[in-house]
């Protein structure tokens, strides 16, 4: 069996994919027995809390997890280094979260928020603890050991959050979920990483480390701030229940996506890293540019399919999982699955941007275009939920194509295949997305559930024939279906 870099990237991706599709399984029955049991306003409630927690995770990592990952060599004191600094970040994050738990509750004029704050603070730290944990199992390219820990801990989150619904805990039941979830991540990765850190000590070529995770960090709170202040907004102005609504519509496709985009960070990176020192495996068919724009089919392909069976079956999918009290997600998740449509193809401008050693340019590039995101959406929200999910597709649509350029110009990606790539997959999507939602409404069956499974069907096959009815789509709908088999194969 093949040994190489990418022969073990595609293996790996394997056991990613099938290892989040498990965890996406657990996290989409999760949303759909929660929704069932508790209410909007649980949602909105620990929705307030997580926007500030996202913000102490940027603060917990600063991008020092990623600078480890993208590092081409690190030693183990280089590792132990950032263990503990990842670690007092995390402190330093909790303390700051509960320090501004009196402002938090002005802000949305929120007394239950006092309570939730410390205990969902505590949260910070435990995930703190495991990031450098994971780092060591993605460079040693031991991506079945991280799948399992994924699953395990968040079906044990699962269980903690559907104990506390049964038991009448209301929001508790989600904080409960979070903190279980985030203590069995760190316990199952210290386990299976069997390493233990040194003392930190001063220089062994930490500091070129810390500036590019600073680089990265940077980046990344100004990403944080594109995403998130949709969240805070809606909730500072019209309070926990429209945020719930929002939330649940936003989660009900965001967060499976970003449970299969952001582990398969762990397994592109250090694979295209290991590849490159192999320099008889990497020619034109397997330069980095060639391996991201397949990837870029293999996997925004697969999550624009998602969104579309999502999109295009909503009015029957969603009373039918959550019942008839969200029928107002269904305009919100139709029109944000546009959005993480462009949010899949975006994905893989990151990943070049590491894999090209790229951490400054990354976020000179978010310094410009995350911004305009953030003011579009502070001004969408005076059109009401639907003008700020509008906000946000067109920010990423606006985006995308920026830094596409952006990576031309300073890291000679070529930018017109990727453009060209990414609008047949969204416009493949689209065209199967009228049809469907057309054909459904006219055929307009009694069951829902035939519905939805129909309407699957006919999404599938009208996505696949758009995308091979355009230039060259067979060829890449071949290169995809290559890395599929690769994965298939375990070679």
């Amino acid at each position: 069996m093949s040994t190489s870099p990418l022969s073990r990237g595609a293996r790996g991706a394997g056991v990613t994919v099938v290892g989040q599709i498990a965890t996406i399984g657990i996290q989409f029955l999760s949303i759909v027995v929660l929704s069932r049991l508790l209410t909007p306003t649980d949602f909105g409630l620990v929705a307030m809390v997580v926007v500030f927690m996202g913000v102490g995770e940027l603060l917990r990592d600063f991008g020092l997890p990623t600078a480890a990952l993208q590092a081409r060599s690190l030693s183990g004191q280089q590792a132990s280094n950032v263990f503990w600094a990842t670690a007092a970040l995390s402190l330093l994050a909790a303390l700051l979260l509960v320090v501004s738990t009196p402002w938090i509750v002005e802000l949305y004029d929120e007394p239950r928020l006092a309570s939730i704050i410390p205990v969902m603070a505590a949260a910070l730290v435990i995930s703190g603890l495991q990031a450098q944990y994971q780092v060591h199992l993605a460079r040693a390219m031991r991506f079945t050991a991280l799948a399992a820990t994924a699953v395990v801990a968040r079906f044990a989150g699962f269980i903690a959050g559907l104990t506390g619904a049964f038991l009448g805990w209301e929001y508790w039941a989600l904080v409960a979920q979070l903190v279980v979830t985030a203590a069995a991540t760190l316990l199952g990765n210290a386990i299976q990483a069997r390493w233990l850190p040194s003392r930190p000590r001063r220089g062994h070529g930490s500091l070129d480390l810390f500036r590019s995770g600073g680089h990265f960090g940077a980046a990344q709170v100004l990403s944080f701030g594109a995403d998130n202040v949709d969240t805070l907004v809606i909730g500072s102005m019209w309070g926990a229940g429209p945020l719930g609504i929002y939330n649940r519509s936003f989660q009900l496709f965001m967060a499976p996506i970003s449970a299969v985009l952001s582990p398969l960070t762990r397994v592109v990176v250090p694979t295209i890293n290991r590849a490159s020192e192999h320099a008889a495996e990497i020619g034109y068919a397997h330069s980095s540019a060639a391996v991201l724009l397949r990837l870029q089919t293999a996997v925004s392909g697969l999550t624009i399919w998602i969104l579309l069976v999502t999109a295009a079956t909503a009015d029957w999918l969603v009373p039918l999982l959550l019942g008839d009290q969200w029928l107002s997600t269904v305009p919100i998740i139709q029109i944000l699955a546009l959005g993480g449509a462009i949010r899949a193809l975006s994905q893989v401008n990151y990943w070049s941007y590491i894999v090209n050693q790229q951490s400054k340019q990354l976020f000179y590039s978010n310094l410009v275009t995350k911004p305009f995101q953030i003011l579009l959406i502070i001004g969408g929200v005076f059109f009401g939920i639907e003008g700020v999910a509008w906000a946000f597709v067109v920010g990423r649509a606006v985006t995308w194509p920026i830094n596409l350029v952006w990576l031309y110009r300073t890291a000679g990606q070529p930018w017109g295949v990727f453009l060209w790539n990414g609008l047949r997959l969204l416009g493949a999507g689209g065209l199967a997305f009228l049809f469907v939602n057309w054909t459904m409404h006219l055929i307009d069956l009694t069951s829902p559930l035939a519905t939805v499974i129909l309407g699957t069907v006919f999404a599938t096959s009208s996505y696949v024939a758009a995308i091979a009815a355009t230039p060259g789509g067979l060829k890449e709908i071949r290169g995809a279906a290559s890395i599929a088999r690769a994965v298939a194969r375990r070679r």
